[in-house]
């Protein structure tokens, strides 16, 4: 998911887990996933923190000027830094947490600047609120919109700013928006544990106000439907302030720019983007294992009786970013972060990291089919965009033929064909009903949408290689991630790109597999 991947190890994951490959073994038997949750409708369990400092807004990052790009180039490669002169519309979050000892209670301010990139005014600006709907709470003290108090409107996992006057294209906007959140501490039970503080483990995700995405349908603000990523936002710039105790160990979504110490606390500056979210996660018994490969460093964080596999996971994102370096486009990042974390998906991706079940690193051959997955959503979810809610097969289906194809790459044919059997058998799991794969994931039930958008999903890519050779598809997917590098691609922009690469008429294969 976009978050992760976040769909359950055992129909999502397990397909390729269960590969009986000749070239590489990889038995495994999956824990049983729990069940979607639903809105919690009580007072999530929380423990009671001493309250986390207050937020000084006259110190980095809300000194620092918009237009000032300098300290993103510390997190792109030398080939992707020209981006910094581009994206001109592209949103600037200000962001700084002070995070409470233990960290179950965060203070936050955030300061960011809208830029209308659409061609209508625009008389709100909607953002998303979701550490409700993930299980703790969030309660916002004040917002102002270019210096003015305003009071926005409230709804399930929805923030909306009604605009004093229309925002013609073009024109930009500074919201300024103090809340506190509430961290659960549920293990994995609600929505895959993906925020919250479990086994001495801070999961920190969506846990800001975040600006929606506004399309041809408006804003994208239902309520998402937790059976897939919850997030659909566009590509931004963070530069974040993290103020917690000093014995945590944070892991960011970005490249640490400033670091300062007193008193017991720290504070960490990081600089993250181009990238469409920002995820913190931390504990006191992270240690970290780290290797440099060209412009990337890997870094793998595990408590110390998990070493060994964090040094197994390293390696594995080594070769899948390599992999898929070349099949796609290079690697944006110097970095890229490892974390184990209390959750019963088998993965979730962020931009530049993983956030990996911690149980997994004792499953052997599972862990490399998580890190794989969740490595090829760095560029499908991260660096070209989708409806994850509305057509999550574009990163979901996609993530999960390229896991595939990166054991090809890796293992040989036979492996290739292995996991197509897995995907197979949990297409079997639903009969092979020849649901389409390009719905929204409210309109799957949860066990339809696991069998198609992760099993049924992945053979629309073979059929679509075998129809239109190998040459081109090739030749697509390369295109594909270079087109719509930090855009939004949509089922019809990659049809259309599809048949631009074939020459030929695509209609009657997106009818038989993807079209609802």
């Amino acid at each position: 998911m976009k978050p992760k991947v976040l769909v359950s190890i055992v129909m999502a994951m397990y397909i390729l887990l269960a590969c009986n490959c000749q070239t590489i073994s990889l038995p495994f038997t999956a824990p049983t996933p729990s069940s979607s949750p639903a809105t919690p409708t009580g007072i999530p369990e929380t423990i009671s923190p001493a309250l986390p400092p207050s937020i000084p807004t006259n110190v980095a990052p809300f000194n620092i000027s918009w237009e000032d790009r300098t300290l993103f180039k510390k997190r792109l490669t030398s080939s992707y830094q020209t981006i910094l002169t581009r994206l001109p519309g592209a949103s600037t979050y200000h962001l700084a947490f002070s995070i409470s000892d233990p960290p179950a209670s965060v203070k936050g301010v955030e300061e960011v600047r809208y830029i209308n990139q659409e061609n209508v005014d625009l008389t709100e600006v909607d953002f998303a609120v979701y550490p409700e709907i993930l299980g703790g709470s969030i309660k916002v003290s004040q917002v102002r919109l270019d210096g003015e108090r305003v009071t926005p409107v409230f709804s399930t996992g929805l923030m909306r700013i009604p605009l004093t006057s229309p925002l013609k294209p073009g024109q930009a906007l500074t919201f300024h928006v103090e809340f506190a959140i509430t961290i659960p501490t549920r293990g994995g039970d609600f929505y895959y544990g993906i925020f919250g503080f479990n086994d001495g483990i801070l999961s920190l995700a969506q846990a800001y106000p975040t600006i929606l995405v506004y399309n041809e349908q408006g804003w994208n603000n239902q309520v998402p439907d937790l059976d897939g990523d919850p997030l659909f936002s566009d590509t931004s710039f963070y530069l974040v302030s993290i103020d917690a105790p000093a014995n945590l160990t944070l892991v960011a979504s970005g490249v640490e720019v400033d670091r300062q110490e007193k008193a017991g606390r720290q504070k960490v500056l990081y600089a993250d983007g181009p990238s469409r979210d920002f995820y913190l996660a931390a504990s006191t018994d992270f240690v970290k294992q780290s290797e440099k490969v060209g412009e990337t460093t890997y870094n793998s964080y595990v408590p110390a009786d998990l070493s060994k596999s964090a040094k197994s996971a390293l390696k594995i994102a080594e070769a899948a970013i390599d992999d898929f370096s070349r099949r796609y486009a290079p690697y944006p990042y110097t970095e890229f972060n490892i974390v184990p974390i209390i959750t019963s998906a088998g993965g979730v991706e962020f931009p530049g990291m993983t956030a990996v079940a911690k149980n997994a690193y004792n499953e052997g051959n599972f862990l490399e089919v998580v890190v794989s997955h969740e490595v090829g959503h760095q560029w499908f979810y991260n660096l070209v965009g989708n409806e994850t809610q509305q057509q999550p097969w574009l990163d979901e289906s996609l993530a999960q033929f390229v896991t595939c194809q990166y054991y090809q790459d890796k293992y040989g044919t036979q492996a290739e064909k292995s996991c197509e059997n897995e995907m197979q058998a949990n297409w079997d799991s639903i009969k092979d009903q020849k649901i389409p794969i390009g719905k929204a994931v409210s309109a799957y039930t949860s066990s339809e949408y696991v069998a198609i958008v992760y099993g049924r999903g992945p053979f629309f890519f073979l059929a679509l290689r075998q129809q239109i050779g190998q040459s081109n598809f090739d030749s697509l997917m390369h295109d594909y991630a270079k087109t719509f590098a930090w855009d939004i691609a949509t089922t019809d922009s990659f049809k259309k790109l599809a048949e631009q690469h074939c020459n030929c008429n695509l209609t009657p294969l997106f009818q038989e597999w993807v079209y609802p």
